[in-house]
């Protein structure tokens, strides 16, 4: 798949070559074609060192070797390097590709010399994955420069700090790629990575970067994330694959990949047809050409991938499930009964993740003395979902209180379900909580989940937190409810996973935690996505043991948002707890 990938790419690359010509662009696109040419010529130099210097039976390699050749040859450009010294790498660059190729140009090395000794050019400020490519473009380019070495600069980069994945932009992602290529030599050489860098946490890191992607059908990034797993000595993991499949399924039958949208400048959008599919898939073709290159250069050695860095923490993971809790059944004394069930099931739901039911012992007392004060009938009970109710039930039981209305409505519902042989998928929950409970017989109850099936609750068009939420429900923490069709599943939870990431951005705590929820019934509680998301709730959590910053003044409303966001993270942390 790769070489077919590969192949098509350079022949769509070499029949645009004269677009890689900054003399024949319109005034205002010749930056834009002086970035192109450097591109593709990081391309061809690549390939030529594998074929030490040649390019065997590749014709189109030699055809786009030849225009960068031409090009490149010009006294016009190669004396910008002497007059635009910012742009050092632009030209530096092509250099460096050209002497890849065997063609060492005396004039052209000696101007990026004098430019480098100039004390600007190669010294003013780059962050950090940029002065990774200054060293080594003129690493390549063979100049002397008394710059600090690759392993200097590691430590400042954003790869190596292990952001959250949550978090990045697609700029930032950018820069972890581009760093990646540098340090390693594009999989040529094992970097000295800075003291407490975990490889197997980098590559979880780059494996998830491209899960994100490839749902956001962003063939760029995939394209590099793909060209950086590869450089990192991992070809066969299951992502690469996937990664692959994605990038052979998007290719054009010209071998053109398209780049994302909004990859033109507005001022560049304008002109004929033909070069806005020029300009708006060279890059992603290139970079797709470079990943079926690093697939078959034999000097990029493979290696397993790396084991798993580590699953959560469920030390800090309970001392969090307490602290809420214990926020939670002080929050349900203070508000009426539609609002106190809920809070008190959650603070009953956190209190048995942990093993301590007397944490939401006072709560539920309150409920249930509020319930005999005011509830004549227990019909109150089923203006609540099922979770809350249940839940409420299981802690009553724990802490040895009694409700005598909750005991009436459980019993009335569990006998209307006497009556039935089928339910809908969205009511298997409550049947397996009624069964717990010890309201319906293990056998009826049996009898009622048969007729279910949770693949009913995927259908339509429900936004990921919902359907994580039904499952959630139809589930009551048992995975293997949900069965064991592997291939259904994993598109699922790429879906969940994929959704994080905005969640996390306009701060839907609650969808936040329905997803995580859902990713630890699907096997994703161990996934760096799962946990850096468990990571993003907790940091959202309040000495008090409350989650979420609600961001206004108003009392009433900032203790409707604290309670509604705690109650949804404690039953979402709970479940991972508990897995």
């Amino acid at each position: 798949m790769w070489r077919t990938v590969e192949r098509a790419a350079v022949s769509w690359l070499a029949a645009h070559r004269s677009r890689f010509d900054p003399d024949a662009a319109e005034k205002g696109r010749v930056l834009f074609v002086r970035k192109a040419l450097v591109e593709v010529a990081l391309l061809v130099g690549l390939r030529a060192r594998a074929e030490s210097g040649s390019f065997g039976d590749d014709a189109d390699y030699r055809t786009l070797l030849d225009q960068v050749t031409e090009v490149t040859s010009r006294a016009s450009y190669r004396e910008l390097v002497a007059r635009d010294e910012r742009a050092l790498l632009l030209y530096a660059g092509t250099y460096a590709s050209r002497r890849l190729c065997g063609q060492r140009d005396s004039e052209f090395e000696r101007l990026i010399e004098q430019a480098v000794a100039g004390r600007y050019a190669a010294c003013f400020e780059r962050v950090p994955f940029r002065q990774l490519d200054l060293l080594h473009t003129l690493e390549l380019s063979g100049i002397d420069h008394g710059m600090p070495a690759v392993g200097a600069v590691l430590p400042f980069s954003l790869f190596c700090a292990d952001p959250s994945v949550l978090k990045l932009s697609d700029g930032d992602i950018y820069a972890i790629t581009h760093t990646v290529f540098y340090a390693t030599d594009f999989g040529r050489r094992v970097p000295r990575w800075p003291t407490g860098f975990d490889l197997s946490r980098a590559v979880e890191m780059l494996e998830s970067l491209s899960l994100l992607c490839r749902r956001k059908e962003n063939a760029d990034l995939v394209a590099e994330l793909l060209c950086c797993l590869l450089c990192l000595r991992i070809h066969d993991s299951p992502e690469v694959a996937r990664a692959w499949a994605f990038l052979a399924d998007v290719q054009e039958p010209s071998g053109r990949v398209a780049g994302p949208d909004g990859v033109l400048p507005p001022e560049l959008q304008n002109g004929d047809a033909e070069y806005r599919d020029w300009a708006t898939g060279y890059h992603t073709t290139i970079v797709a050409a470079l990943a079926g290159h690093l697939a078959r250069d034999p000097a990029v050695l493979r290696q397993a991938s790396p084991s798993p860095a580590r699953s959560i923490g469920k030390g800090g993971l309970g001392h969090a499930i307490r602290r809420a809790t214990a926020w939670l059944a002080e929050a349900a004394l203070e508000v009426p009964f539609d609002d106190a069930v809920p809070a008190a099931g959650a603070a009953a739901r956190g209190a048995r993740s942990v093993g301590e039911p007397q944490l939401a012992a006072r709560a539920l007392s309150s409920l249930a003395q509020h319930a005999r004060n005011i509830l004549d009938q227990p019909v109150a009970w089923g203006r609540q979902g099922v979770d809350s109710v249940a839940e409420c039930a299981r802690g009553l039981s724990a802490a040895g209180l009694t409700c005598d209305s909750l005991d009436r409505f459980l019993t009335e519902t569990a006998t209307a379900l006497t009556e039935l042989t089928v339910i809908p998928a969205t009511a298997a929950g409550g049947v397996s909580r009624l069964r717990d409970l010890g309201r319906l017989t293990p056998e009826h109850a049996a009898l009622l989940l048969a007729s279910t099936n949770p693949t009913s609750l995927l259908a339509g068009n429900r936004a990921p937190a919902v359907t994580a939420a039904a499952l959630a429900q139809y589930a009551d923490g048992e995975p293997h409810r949900l069965g064991n069709d592997l291939s259904t599943w994993h598109l699922v939870a790429e879906r969940f996973a994929a959704a994080v990431p905005a969640a996390c951005r306009s701060y839907r705590l609650e969808e936040v935690a329905a997803l995580l929820q859902g990713l630890g019934l699907l096997g994703w509680a161990d996934h760096r996505i799962t946990r850096d998301g468990v990571d993003f709730l907790l940091g959202q959590q309040h000495p008090t043991g409350a989650f979420g910053y609600p961001a206004c003044d108003g009392h009433r409303e900032r203790a409707t948002a604290l309670r509604i966001w705690t109650q949804g993270c404690v039953v979402a942390l709970s479940c991972l707890y508990d897995l």
